[in-house]
Parts: C-alpha cells; structure tokens; sequence
C-alpha cells in the first residue's frame, strides 16, 4: 500500500514519462508524478489514489502527519530556527515519541514537508532557504528515509538545489528515488535499503 501527504507547496509534478521510466526500472508505481488537474491553487492533490483521506492530514504548511499502512503514523514538523523535527507511534499505542531532530537548520523553512510510505519504508522531502520567506528558492534540499519502528532515519542534504518534487518508492520499500523535474531534464538521488544514498544523477 502507498500512502502519502503533503503538508506544504511543492512545485508541480513530474511528467508522464518519468513516471512510466520509473516504473519499468522497478520503482514501483511513482506516485504523484504523473500531472494533475490544477486545483486553483499551487499545491497539489495530498494524497495517492490508494490512500483514504483520513490517511493524511496537515496542521499547516510546516507540520504533516501520515497514517502508516500498518495503522500506524509518523509527523514531521519544519520548525523555525531549528530544522526538521520527527515523532511517530505504533499502531494501537496512546502516546507519541519525543520529538526528534533530524535535521538542524536556522535558515527559513521553504515549502512545506511530505511524506509517502509503501510496505514500512517512509520517505520525507523537506527545504529551507536563506531567504525564502522572501520568495527566494530553498538553499537546503532535505531528503529522508526510515524503516520498521522509524527510530532510525537516513537524512541527505543538497545545497543551493530547487529542492525534490516527488519520491518513488519501490513494492517491497527496499529502493527509494527521489526527483525534480528541471528544464534541462531530470535530477534523482537513489536510496537503497543495503547502502543508504547514493549520488546525484542529473541529466
């Protein structure tokens, strides 16, 4: 099962193309990179079309919470001048995890966070900008992956990047890829359950 929110404004979506590529290269179903109907605002559809909206919600554009396909959830928070926050609680249980830094920062936050998880393996997309609350683009691209009881997360971070539209996460949620969709083609950063992240392949 794939589930997904999205707690702030990504840029768009990716084209049909890469998502069809995606695909055959066994990543699963890429969701949410195939273009959809506008909205009458900038950010797209919060959730995939196999997830339920109770899956999902957003107390703002800074903090989403993401209901995990084994009743479980897991939130991330962007907070001011000290980064990428994270807490998350089993399936039936009644109290949260502390809240976890994952990521420090004191450089504006940008954009919002999403979450997408397939089969126990959690993806998150985060930027922050020197001056993006003054619509400067993000200097600090976040990108995360966890698995099982989400008490370990792998974290990369790209500067002076335009930040990841969209992960893809394989069927069995041992493979992750993350993109943006530039003019001068496609940019993706793999994640690989044996060997962490890799490198930036641009085109």
């Amino acid at each position: 099962m794939n589930t997904r929110t999205t707690g702030g404004k990504r840029r768009g979506t990716l084209a049909a193309l890469a998502a069809v590529g995606l695909v055959a290269a066994g990543y699963g179903t890429a969701v949410g990179v195939t273009p959809e109907p506008a909205t009458g605002t900038d950010r797209p559809a919060s959730v995939s079309s196999d997830a339920s909206a109770a899956d999902v919600s957003a107390v703002d554009d800074y903090e989403s919470t993401l209901k995990l396909s084994d009743g479980g959830q897991v939130t991330v928070r962007l907070v001011a001048d000290k980064g990428v926050q994270e807490r998350h609680r089993a399936a039936g249980a009644t109290t949260w995890s502390g809240w976890k830094t994952l990521y420090k920062t004191a450089t504006d936050r940008c954009q919002g966070v999403e979450l997408a998880e397939t089969n126990g393996t959690v993806s998150l997309i985060a930027d922050f900008g020197l001056y993006c609350s003054d619509g400067e683009p993000p200097t600090e691209s976040v990108a995360g992956v966890a698995q099982g009881d989400l008490a370990d997360w792998d974290i990369d971070i790209t500067e002076d990047f335009d930040g990841w539209e969209d992960t893809s996460i394989n069927d069995d949620g041992s493979r992750v890829l993350f993109l943006y969709n530039s003019d001068s083609g496609l940019y993706t950063l793999g994640w690989e359950q044996s060997e962490g992240f890799g490198k930036i392949s641009k085109p």
